[in-house]
């Protein structure tokens, strides 16, 4: 697991601060980290006590902001029209200063600066509102559904439930429309529950209200999604995440639609998924397979899925996800993961449209997810004659092959993590990689390749280390096998 990010504490430790910035006394906050020209940096997003945005604190802690960065807090600022402050101990460089003034965006360098001021809470108008929904129609077509973006989206995701009966009704809401359509089976079984909220700005308070409904029916195995205009909040993904309530944007869609181009890679980066799949000896799950539609139904928010099982044990699982973002971020991964931890499944593969972010692509390998850019071979590579076999060799096969050549395991050939053929087998940092050859075998121990600031040396004593953890429990195994015996 990642560590925790230490502006997070410091942030933790100064929540009154944060909002008095905006001249609030309560509320939430939200963090994302964030890269900056020289390293990292939290956003951290200010919510006030009705749950909408107050403002966003670029927090760089230790380290000084950039001209890069500061413009980039003005595109930010430009494009979503949102207060921001900038804190950062060490300030920013004299240009930077200059962009700041003329912007108008207050920079702050230390928290003893920033005055608390106690705001005085007027006491807020109750008003009541009737729990009663208008029906629109008990019993519609698909092709009755209303004809505009966010019903669009609604009508696509019916036609894989393939209904029968499709229910629709508006909920009542003062300062937007609210509609909800539910699909059932012929036998009145419900499929799936889908929300559109025709609003600008989304917050908090509105998801909460939805999963508040759908925790009352307890609607467990059953795909439920809210689709709305803009896109949501980390904090909004988090809390329906946990609730088991899909959020989908407009914008979202229209991003991960792209134009002609975009999605031909697409296809080809899912015929590169299959090959990946069969290379290491699993095959696809069917669409309308009930195992897929158990884990995957309803996820329609991060992308495309594929899901694969082993050809050997069944039971053994392989979640493949081709995000909808063409940068994958850290936020995308983290989720894949809780997705993956929920659902039991052993194995985990993104393949990314386009790249993933430094961070991303780190934690991606910390929580043993394989994360493919978008340049991999979409081919078997082993079907080329001019490549070799490539197979992993388990614990007893190393040990006797380093055995009869007296060598260790740092004295063996290295061979980097993301090569091709190690994908391709599923190898990990510290296998040993047998390569089959008409001459004879070679073997490669799989090393990670090595980064900014940590010499090769230092990454394979890290990665030595783990692989006699590892190999350690396996022990451990094998002796419990021996005493059950």
């Amino acid at each position: 697991m990642s560590r925790r990010n230490p502006l997070i504490e410091i942030t933790e430790k100064n929540e009154d601060k944060f909002f008095a910035l905006f001249g609030e006394s309560d509320g939430r906050l939200s963090y994302e980290i964030k890269e900056s020209q020289k390293g990292e940096f939290l956003e951290v997003k200010v919510l006030n006590e009705e749950a909408k945005l107050a403002g966003i604190v670029w927090f760089f802690g230790p380290q000084r902001a950039y001209i890069e960065d500061i413009r980039d807090m003005i595109k930010r600022i430009e494009s979503q029209k949102v207060p921001m402050v900038l804190l950062a101990y060490e300030g920013t460089t004299s240009q930077g200063k200059k962009e700041l003034k003329s912007h108008k965006i207050e920079i702050v360098k230390d928290f003893e600066s920033i005055e608390i001021v106690e705001k005085k809470k007027t006491k807020k108008k109750v008003v009541e509102k009737t729990k009663d929904e208008v029906t629109i129609d008990d019993d519609i077509s698909m092709a009755k559904l209303p004809d505009n973006p966010l019903m669009r989206i609604v009508k696509r995701l019916l036609s894989r439930r393939e209904p029968e009966i499709v229910n629709m009704k508006q909920v009542d809401e003062t300062d937007h429309q609210t509609f909800e359509v539910r699909a059932y089976s012929s036998n009145k079984k419900l499929l799936a529950v889908y929300r559109t909220v025709d609003k600008d700005s989304i917050g908090v308070a509105i998801i909460r209200k939805f999963i508040d409904t759908i925790a009352e029916e307890k609607l467990e195995g059953i795909p439920v999604a809210l689709i709305g205009k803009v896109k949501f909040t980390p904090t909004s993904k988090k809390e329906a995440a946990e609730k088991g309530i899909n959020l989908i944007s407009l914008e979202d869609e229209k991003e991960a639609k792209g134009d002609e181009e975009q999605q031909r890679l697409n296809e080809r980066l899912r015929e590169g998924a299959i090959e990946i799949i069969k290379q290491r000896g699993f095959k696809i799950v069917k669409k309308t397979n009930a195992k897929f539609s158990k884990l995957v139904a309803g996820s329609e928010s991060l992308g495309t899925y594929l899901v694969a099982e082993n050809e050997q044990d069944s039971t053994k699982l392989l979640l493949v996800l081709l995000p909808s973002e063409e940068v994958v971020r850290v936020a995308t991964v983290r989720e894949f993961k809780d997705q993956i931890e929920a659902l039991g499944v052993q194995e985990g593969m993104l393949i990314a449209l386009k790249r993933f972010t430094y961070t991303a692509e780190r934690e991606a390998k910390e929580y043993g997810i394989a994360a493919l850019r978008k340049n991999h071979p979409v081919f078997n590579i082993f079907s080329h004659y001019l490549v070799p076999e490539h197979e992993v060799m388990s614990k007893t096969e190393v040990d006797t092959m380093l055995a009869k050549y007296n060598a260790t395991l740092l004295q063996l050939p290295r061979i980097y993590e993301d090569d091709p053929g190690v994908v391709a087998v599923n190898g990990k940092v510290g296998d040993v990689v047998r390569i089959i050859r008409t001459n004879g075998e070679n073997f490669r121990l799989v090393v990670p390749r090595p980064e900014g600031g940590r010499t090769e040396n230092t990454a394979l004593v890290n990665m030595t280390s783990r692989r006699r953890a590892r190999l350690a429990e396996y022990d451990d195994e094998d002796d419990l096998d021996e005493d059950e015996d």
